[in-house]
């Protein structure tokens, strides 16, 4: 038997491609697959959910957390919904 657990949603960091801000994706996982959704438009992708994209999830907060330093704007992205665009 199979139990199926809940996960919750991540939050993470990038630039969406269709409003192209800076912003909060939410990562919804649902089995072997995930919802990635932009919270500031609504854009959404649909990603294959395993240790590969969570470790590349995991890559890209850190590639961030290192620009904080030219580009403080990026410490702002804390609530669903912020955005910034980057110059």
């Amino acid at each position: 038997m199979r139990v199926k657990r809940e996960t919750k949603p991540i939050l993470h960091r990038q630039k969406c491609a269709a409003c192209n801000y800076y912003t909060l994706y939410q990562a919804l996982p649902a089995g072997d697959q995930a919802t990635d959704t932009c919270t500031h438009c609504g854009h959404q992708v649909t990603l294959a959910w395993d240790d590969g994209i969570k470790a590349a999830i995991k890559n890209t907060e850190r590639m961030l957390k290192d620009l904080e330093e030219i580009y403080p704007e990026l410490k702002a992205l804390k609530a669903p919904g912020d955005h910034i665009r980057l110059e």
